[in-house]
């Protein structure tokens, strides 16, 4: 067992199966909790209004707090907006001010327009199959994270997502931190992707939870300021913050 599966390994026994990518839409349903979460049943998303929920979280949860981002979804939902045909419908201001909670809103209209167009324009999404990273990143607003996102979260396509979570929490731990002489795995997002790829096997299931427990140990340990007492990655982290505050 290599020093990434121990941490995973870890990481899961102490915070359980996780159950991302929330679907809003089935909150509350057998097998869904009240936010959407489904954990353990990797059968999700199942349709493509499913997928492209995926997609639209994906674009609104950039630079904010999932809470916020599952305000603006609902705000789609309840006027039966959450479709690509639908968003392409509304002017930009109309959207923007639907997806509000979310920050960056004119913006973030302006994305999912583009994401609409996207999904509209590809006969093969609307099949199920996934589209290609490049074809993902070359829409206006979609960086690596954001489409690795949603390969990973609405296609089942084994690709890690990078986030400042696992950025910092690698940091910490003193893990590949130099991997040639002039590079520092820990800053740089394709280097991190493919680090974790080479060293946790290639299944999209443990590259979900993966990604989703580290958001969560980076809520309730890891965070900026650490909470150590407890850490669960203590014994492995060259990271230790004293009083424990």
């Amino acid at each position: 067992m290599n020093r990434l599966e121990k941490i995973y390994n870890l990481l899961l026994s102490s915070y359980g199966k996780q159950g991302w990518w929330p679907i809003v839409s089935r909150a509350l349903e057998p097998g869904f909790d009240d936010m959407g979460y489904h954990r353990g049943n990797y059968d999700y998303p199942s349709s493509y209004a499913e997928r492209f929920e995926v997609a639209v979280g994906a674009i609104l949860t950039q630079n904010t707090a999932w809470k916020n981002v599952e305000r603006a979804i609902s705000n789609l939902l309840k006027d039966e907006l959450l479709s690509p045909e639908r968003l392409l419908e509304l002017n930009e201001k109309e959207l923007a001010n639907l997806i509000l909670p979310s920050g960056y809103y004119n913006q973030k209209a302006k994305k999912l327009k583009n994401l609409a167009r996207f999904f509209l324009g590809n006969l093969a999404v609307k099949d199920g199959v996934p589209p290609l990273r490049e074809e993902l990143l070359g829409i206006w607003g979609i960086g690596y994270e954001t489409a690795d996102s949603i390969l990973l979260y609405g296609f089942n396509m084994p690709l890690f997502p990078v986030d400042a979570y696992t950025k910092r929490l690698f940091l910490r731990l003193g893990i590949g931190e130099k991997v040639d002489s002039e590079n520092s795995l820990s800053q740089d997002y394709e280097r991190v992707r493919l680090y974790v790829e080479d060293n946790l096997r290639a299944d999209y299931r443990v590259y979900n939870e993966f990604h989703a427990l580290i958001v969560e140990h980076s809520k309730v340990h890891c965070r900026a300021r650490p909470l150590c007492e407890g850490c669960p990655l203590l014994d492995m982290c060259g990271y230790r913050h004293q009083d424990g505050s």
